[in-house]
């Protein structure tokens, strides 16, 4: 497989890590992670049983913030092991010289304006990673419909914005055509990333997950690179 970074891939704000011999690389979790916040909005949108059987479980009492994804990926897991034959490697090497220092802008896409922003590594390129898996086109769905999905609400949020009118429209017509989208690495600071994506339009939802955790579900921090004006993380797996 090929991984090809349609924008540039950030993995946190102190870089990528090396390795012992100071080589950089990209944990391979981090492509699983992607891989499973796509399979659990995909499975939760087409199966109504599991909806609510999530739905339930997200307004109940006794929530702990550390155990929600886990257990919503339990949830899912159970039902669709989709991801029990996904073979990735642990560390998949970066080229340094594609590796720059940039400055990343936090956008709040709820009042459309910039919040902060950090320097730290970027990665633009594309990578061989030998990926073992059997169910390539339930894969393709589920990241198609989850990567669409974001991108639709990100777009939504920014409409009177340039990134809105310059990126996200070109993006939305680009994404149809890429093999598996993926949206990879650091690219939001909000807690759950898109794990709960599926309920960030059910009030019900996320009223009782502000009132009993005091956290907010909505998309509503995204990182971009203000030079090339677009937010990061957009990704393709290509065989």
């Amino acid at each position: 497989m090929e991984l090809i970074t349609q924008t540039p891939l950030v993995f946190s704000r102190k870089g990528f890590p090396r390795d012992g011999e100071g080589k950089p690389y990209l944990p391979g979790e981090t492509l699983k992670e992607a891989l499973t916040s796509a399979v659990i909005f995909h499975s939760i949108k087409k199966d109504k049983q599991l909806e609510s059987k999530v739905r339930n479980y997200l307004t109940s009492k006794g929530l702990k913030l550390t155990e929600i994804a886990e257990d919503v990926k339990r949830f899912v897991c159970e039902k669709y092991p989709l991801l029990n034959n996904l073979q990735i490697p642990k560390k998949v090497y970066l080229p340094a010289e594609k590796l720059t220092r940039e400055r990343i802008k936090i956008l709040d896409l709820k009042r459309k304006e910039d919040v902060g922003h950090f320097e730290t590594e970027v990665f633009r390129g594309s990578l061989e990673i030998e990926i073992a898996f059997p169910s390539w086109e339930r894969l393709k769905s589920a990241c198609h419909s989850f990567a669409e999905a974001l991108a639709h609400i990100e777009r939504n949020f920014l409409r009177e914005h340039p990134l809105g009118e310059r990126f996200y429209e070109e993006l939305l017509n680009d994404i149809k055509h890429w093999e598996i989208p993926l949206r990879l690495g650091l690219w939001t600071e909000v807690h759950f990333k898109g794990d709960l994506l599926f309920f960030w339009k059910i009030k019900e939802v996320r009223k009782f997950l502000i009132k009993e955790l005091g956290i907010d579900i909505r998309p509503r921090y995204v990182l971009y690179l203000p030079k090339e004006n677009v937010t990061v993380g957009w990704a393709e797996l290509r065989k």
